[in-house]
């Protein structure tokens, strides 16, 4: 096990600022690549980086995933994501479809048979990715937020 799955593991919602969601996200789509080209069978990090987003993604009592319980930094990040990872037929504006989305993806990644839909693979694949970047790019935008030093150039 990882050092960032062993200390991310006491926090199971996913958060924005989490400093270790960029690296569990990148290391779950390197998993997800090498059980594509069956270099590997190792899935920890997919695994708990979908328990995360289930966890982080509430439904409502219809059973619809609701974005009012969904923490809005989160939100933002997978949004992002969602979109990014998409193909431009399947991708949507809407907060409720992108949350859907992301729901599909999570539950494909706890799925054991992922090898017998290559699609999918490489969409979730991309998904990982994507998330990634998005996590990093939310963490430097809220850092230059604050203000630098006086003296620094």
């Amino acid at each position: 096990m990882t050092f960032a799955m062993e200390k991310s593991s006491a926090s199971s919602e996913i958060r924005a600022l989490d400093p270790d969601l960029p690296f569990l996200a990148s290391e779950a789509a390197v998993d997800l690549a090498n059980l594509r080209y069956g270099e590997s069978k190792r899935m920890v990090a997919i695994h708990h980086l979908a328990d995360r987003l289930k966890e982080s993604i509430k439904k409502d009592s219809s059973g619809v995933p609701s974005r009012s319980l969904v923490d809005p930094d989160a939100l933002t990040v997978l949004g992002g994501a969602v979109v990014e990872s998409t193909s431009a037929a399947q991708s949507s504006q809407k907060i409720d479809d992108l949350l859907a989305r992301a729901l599909v993806i999570a539950e494909f990644l706890s799925s054991e048979n992922m090898q017998d839909d290559p699609g999918k693979m490489e969409e979730a694949m991309n998904f990982c990715a994507a998330l990634s970047r998005a996590a990093i790019a939310y963490r430097r935008s809220i850092r230059d937020l604050s203000p630098s030093h006086p003296f620094r150039r």
